[in-house]
């Protein structure tokens, strides 16, 4: 009988034993996967992560941590840069789960996914209403930041200036304050950089006027240029052709005047041999006659007289004509015999 008692009791234990296992090994199964996936993830293994997220979403007696399964898996993809996969998700989850404790997160990582997809504007729309509507959110200063890291990618410099600021004054302790200080910094070369921009924009400005001021004037310094040379062109062939005909005429004019004076020498030299002759004749012929004076009258003598010193008087007159005609001729001619 006691042995009896004794076997029902351990055969109750065991069941009660087996029935605790069970039951501590079924309740626990959704939040263990969810802990493994969520260290997986922080550890940067995005595979194991997946993995049992989604066994989580497999197993419809885990109902109650599918909406925290749903919000891993999104961060996931985001952390793939899987950015269409995560936003499906993460919009799911914002719809269906919106009592979920990972709803606020959620809200902000939406914002923070609309940068990633370089949807800047929607960026600081969405996150302005979460700071609205979570105004003492642990996740304000990242809130923030992204706000001035979307208007920093708008160039809204000014406005992201004043986020980061923000940031920096109102969250000392955040570890996004390194972050805007940075950016800070970032925008204070930007601004360097655009006023040497305008600088270089007017420096190129001017240059560029400068240039085409040079041009123009080059341009019309090249048609004066050609109108002078037209100019020339004309005056060598109309307004100077009157010159050079009256200069052609006076060089035909030259060369007959030279001519006749040629003639002339010709004619000269023949009259001053025939002269020379007949003076020679009546030197000669002078002795004999002086008895022939005598006899002949004074009428006589006085005539031959006369006759001598006309012919001397001539003779001299030749002589000066030649001595003009060869000065005419080295005027016309020139020294070297060449027509000048």
């Amino acid at each position: 009988m006691k042995m009896s008692r004794k076997v029902t009791l351990v055969f109750l234990g065991l069941i009660l034993l087996t029935a605790s296992l069970t039951g501590a090994d079924s309740a626990p199964r959704g939040d263990i996967l969810l802990k493994e996936g969520i260290e997986a993830f922080q550890q940067a293994d995005y595979q194991v992560a997946m993995y049992r997220f989604r066994e989580i979403l497999a197993n419809p007696q885990e109902r109650n941590f599918h909406g925290d399964a749903y919000f891993w898996i999104a961060r996931t993809y985001m952390a793939l840069s899987r950015l269409e996969e995560a936003s499906k998700h993460l919009e799911y989850f914002l719809d269906k789960y919106p009592d979920n404790p990972y709803i606020m997160e959620g809200m902000y990582e939406k914002g923070r996914l609309l940068f990633l997809q370089r949807q800047f504007s929607e960026c600081i729309e969405h996150l302005d209403r979460f700071l609205k509507k979570y105004p003492d959110s642990p996740y304000g200063a990242n809130a923030y930041y992204w706000i001035g890291e979307a208007a920093f990618s708008l160039g809204r410099l000014k406005e992201a200036e004043k986020i980061f600021h923000f940031v920096v004054t109102q969250f000392p302790a955040s570890f996004r304050v390194e972050a805007a200080r940075y950016r800070l910094d970032i925008i204070k070369l930007k601004y360097r950089e655009e006023e040497l921009m305008k600088l270089l924009q007017w420096s190129h400005e001017e240059h560029l006027k400068a240039l085409e001021e040079f041009q123009k004037r080059e341009a019309v310094y090249l048609e004066t240029i050609k109108t002078y040379q037209r100019r020339i062109a004309l005056l060598s062939t109309q307004d100077f052709q009157g010159e050079i005909l009256k200069l052609s005429e006076q060089v035909r004019a030259l060369e007959n005047e030279l001519s006749q004076a040629r003639k002339n020498e010709e004619t000269l030299k023949v009259e001053k041999a025939t002269l020379e002759n007949a003076l020679m004749k009546l030197r000669v012929e002078s002795p004999s006659m002086k008895g022939g004076i005598e006899s002949s009258g004074i009428t006589d003598a006085a005539a031959i007289k006369n006759l001598l010193e006309l012919l001397q008087v001539k003779q001299e007159a030749l002589a000066l004509k030649e001595e003009y005609l060869q000065k005419l001729k080295k005027e016309i001619i020139g020294p070297e015999g060449k027509k000048e």
